[in-house]
């Protein structure tokens, strides 16, 4: 079991405090390098330039007046009003020292012909040189005042980046506070959520981060989540109340049948009321294992393929005598060769639901169409399969209801709906088109009764 310490390493908190305050430090670091880098160059340059200049006054005052005592004069009182930087100045004409004052650097050779022109480093002096025909200026300042600027500027940035060092931590363990609160809340509320308590949202601040739209989320999940508990909740309590039907009119047609001696017809009529209820809760558990096969992702095998035209043939073959039956006319639109993703059993079982559905509902004397086209002759994608009928319609309001599980519509908007029938075929056709990529809809037509239009990827 992790410590407090690995625990408090491993939160997120932490973990944001830590490498804010982390980079904050190296950049901060970075930065005051480079700033300390740029100081020196400039105060650097700073003096090469004021070396310069000395050495073009040097030479304007050489130019009006080359008398080498009053040279000597002048350079030893511009010497002691530098005496701080010890700087010292040479002047040579035609290779002769002319005048020098200040404090040149002893034990060094300082000829004429010793240094280059320009600013360079001797010694632990910047050093000045400038010639112009045969006269020769030598300016140079020692380097220890600039070396004590540098330092306490140096110390100063130390000190800055000490505070920023100690302060970021701080600041950052604060603000990851502030940052990762909603998380606390979050995560609050989902330890409240199980399976009686799925109405429960996490809170939602209206900023717009990424913690809001994280939320926002979770919640639409949670809003899944409760509709598939809900309608599992239903599903399992309507199925309970359609087994029960069954199993109570077998156990009564049992209880009848041991109450007393009868005649062997009596037996007879008495065992195949009792085949027809263990029939129909046999029919009522397939379908039931089916839908369940269907939430499991089960319903397709992979690389399944059908001759769809063909199984629509044989599906309305079937139907035709129960069509002529109830005085119902059944059509058939036919198409060409058309191969479509799914088992041919599966798509079968959903022509005969759509059939069965569209003829119970069709009153004697209407008419029931099916047809089967694709999108696109030349180059198919979808086929197109439309069962019609011209019963009494579905109510608006219903029609997104019709495909739910043990769905019933309301009778008084369907007079000619029959007695019976579990309310599982419509639900059963969209779990098998489905599984099979396709879908499936429901819609009134213009002319009266419902249509109902699959479309299923061809192959």
């Amino acid at each position: 079991m992790p410590s407090s310490f690995q625990r408090l390493t491993r939160s997120l908190r932490f973990q944001l405090a830590f490498w804010n305050a982390g980079v904050l430090v190296v950049l901060v670091a970075c930065l005051l390098v480079v700033l300390y880098l740029g100081m020196r160059f400039l105060l650097q340059r700073e003096l090469e330039e004021v070396l310069l200049e000395d050495c073009r006054e040097l030479e304007q005052l050489v130019a009006s007046n080359p008398d080498p005592v009053e040279l000597r004069k002048e350079l030893a009182r511009k010497a002691t009003s530098h005496q701080s930087q010890n700087w010292f100045a040479q002047v040579w004409i035609s290779g002769k020292l002319l005048a020098d004052g200040g404090g040149v650097p002893l034990g060094a050779p300082l000829g004429p012909e010793d240094l280059m022109d320009g600013p360079q480093e001797f010694l632990g002096f910047r050093v000045a040189q400038k010639t112009a025909a045969n006269l020769r200026v030598r300016v140079g300042s020692n380097l220890d005042f600039l070396a004590d600027d540098l330092a306490r500027i140096q110390r100063l940035l130390l000190g800055g980046g000490f505070v920023v060092a100690v302060i970021s931590p701080l600041v950052g363990w604060l603000l990851a506070a502030r940052a990762i609160g909603p998380v606390a809340g979050m995560l609050e509320t989902a330890r409240g959520l199980d399976a009686t308590s799925l109405d429960k949202r996490l809170p939602v601040r209206g900023i717009g981060d990424e913690l809001d739209r994280l939320a926002v989320t979770i919640n639409q999940m949670l809003d899944r989540l409760g509709a598939y508990t809900s309608s599992q909740r239903d599903f399992v309590a309507n199925a309970a109340h359609e087994l029960r039907s069954p199993l109570a009119a077998t156990r009564a047609l049992l209880e009848v049948t041991l109450n007393k001696d009868r005649p062997v017809e009596e037996y007879r009529e008495l065992m195949q009321d009792l085949l027809e209820q263990v029939e129909s809760l046999a029919g009522l558990v397939n379908s039931l294992l089916l839908l369940a096969e269907g939430d499991a992702g089960r319903l397709h095998r992979p690389g399944a393929t059908a001759r769809l035209d063909q199984v629509v043939e044989r599906a309305v073959e079937m139907f035709a005598p129960v069509a002529d039956q109830k005085g119902v006319k059944l059509g058939l639109h036919p198409c060409g060769q058309v191969t479509v993703n799914g088992e041919p059993g599966r798509l079968r079982q959903v022509l005969s639901n759509l059939l069965d559905n569209a003829l119970k509902f069709t009153p004697p004397g209407g008419s029931v169409e099916c047809s089967l086209r694709v999108d696109d002759p030349a180059q198919p994608a979808w086929a197109i399969l439309e069962v019609s009928d011209t019963g009494p319609g579905v109510p608006e309001e219903s029609l997104e209801r019709v495909f739910d599980r043990f769905n019933r519509t309301d009778p008084a908007h369907q007079p000619m709906r029959p007695k019976g029938g579990s309310g599982l075929g419509l639900s059963i056709c969209r779990a098998i088109v489905r599984a099979v990529g396709g879908s499936i809809r429901m819609e009134n037509r213009p002319t009266g009764g419902a249509r109902l239009v699959v479309k299923l990827r061809c192959a």
